[in-house]
């Protein structure tokens, strides 16, 4: 129960985009293990002005822009 705590805080402190990322997947993980399979891919790229774009592929594309100073250390 305490790393369950430990990961919820952990979570909250991430930017808006960080944060939809994270539960997309965490989502899309309950619904795949509920189905029985799934088949999913995060890639990341590094676009204009230090930007991150988070790309989630499970049936169709999710994207996420993260700017560089919400990058977290």
């Amino acid at each position: 129960m305490h790393e369950s705590n430990f990961l919820l805080n952990t979570l909250q402190r991430y930017s808006a985009p960080i944060q939809s990322a994270l539960d997309l997947i965490g989502n899309l993980l309950v619904e795949g293990i509920r189905h029985g399979h799934f088949d999913y891919s995060i890639t990341c790229e590094t676009g204009t002005g230090g930007r991150r774009l988070l790309i989630i592929k499970a049936g169709k594309s999710y994207k996420f822009s993260i700017k560089e100073p919400d990058i977290p250390e």
